[in-house]
């Protein structure tokens, strides 16, 4: 974008053109060369927003996601597995009885 046509584009007017370039974005080979320069310099920063998030969309395609549990008698939906303690054994102790001997007074 060229000094001269940054300088008579007043911020108000740039952030117009911004709007309307993303609200109206195109691919590169239907664009025209003879838009605004702002409008071309933000539909670029589309194509490279565009191309970063792609990177993150191939990732996700190989994440699958958990299902929560929902059924009756849950108390809230939430994840099941090992983070959950396992059922321990019962394991019977005796507790010595302590016998209180009965004070004078």
């Amino acid at each position: 974008m060229s000094s001269a046509q940054q300088s008579s584009t007043d911020p108000v007017e740039e952030l117009r053109l911004r709007r309307w370039a993303r609200e109206n974005y195109v691919a590169i080979a239907h664009r025209d060369s003879t838009w605004h320069a702002i409008v071309l310099d933000e539909m670029q920063r589309r194509d490279r927003e565009l191309t970063f998030a792609g990177g993150y969309a191939e990732i996700a395609r190989r994440i699958v996601p958990l299902v929560p549990d929902h059924g009756p008698g849950l108390r809230a939906p939430g994840l099941r597995g090992p983070h959950i303690d396992s059922a321990r054994a019962n394991v019977l102790a005796r507790v010595p009885i302590v016998e209180q001997v009965g004070r004078s007074g």
